[in-house]
């Protein structure tokens, strides 16, 4: 149980510094062009930061508390990608039911980090809610770049999941999509916390 709760907590911590160095870079870079966005930009920033630091210690957050906080992640990027990067979200119902923190920022930083994007192809990403899962789209525009994918966050949200529970995430491609499938869980399914 010391071991598996170990893994957990390492998994989740390569959440942090990548998201942290990503925003300052960002930030960096807008504080020269729009001072009044930079200060905007900071503030949605300490939000969103808050958020990853709230959720640190927890396994499963609410899907509600999920979605506001990706709410916040996306205003940052749309401040880099502007008309490049569209989200959609079609989930009608989320009371009750709860997912691993920072996963849908995953995933969306995923397909941000593995297509290009212009005003005129804009890399569109969808969330919507089927059954018991969640299911994140985009369609690909692969970037040029021969760097191959590591495939650690895709790695790392697999095996958060089955630290958790027995259901699966689904991963598809073909050439025009990209999709993930992952599993929402109810309160009852819910395991109990490994003691420390």
């Amino acid at each position: 149980k010391d071991f598996t709760q170990f893994r957990l907590q390492a998994l989740k911590n390569q959440v942090n510094p990548h998201f942290l160095f990503n925003s300052l870079s960002v930030l960096s870079s807008l504080v020269h062009r729009d001072a009044a966005l930079a200060e905007q930009f900071v503030v949605r920033l300490s939000q969103a930061y808050t958020y990853i630091l709230n959720q640190k210690e927890a396994g499963l957050v609410s899907l509600e508390e999920e979605l506001r906080f990706l709410k916040s992640y996306f205003f940052l990027l749309k401040i880099r990608f502007e008309n490049k990067l569209q989200l959609e979200t079609d989930i009608a119902d989320t009371g009750g039911v709860m997912v691993p923190p920072l996963i849908l920022q995953l995933l969306l930083e995923n397909a941000v980090k593995h297509n290009k994007m212009s005003a005129q192809q804009p890399l569109k990403v969808s969330i919507r809610r089927r059954g018991d899962t969640l299911v994140v789209e985009n369609n690909v525009s692969r970037r040029d770049a021969k760097a191959e994918s590591t495939g650690l966050g895709l790695e790392n949200i697999r095996k958060r999941y089955a630290m958790i529970t027995n259901k699966e995430v689904q991963i598809s491609e073909n050439e025009d999509r990209f999709s993930v499938v992952i599993p929402i869980l109810s309160a009852a399914e819910i395991p109990e916390p490994i003691p420390s």
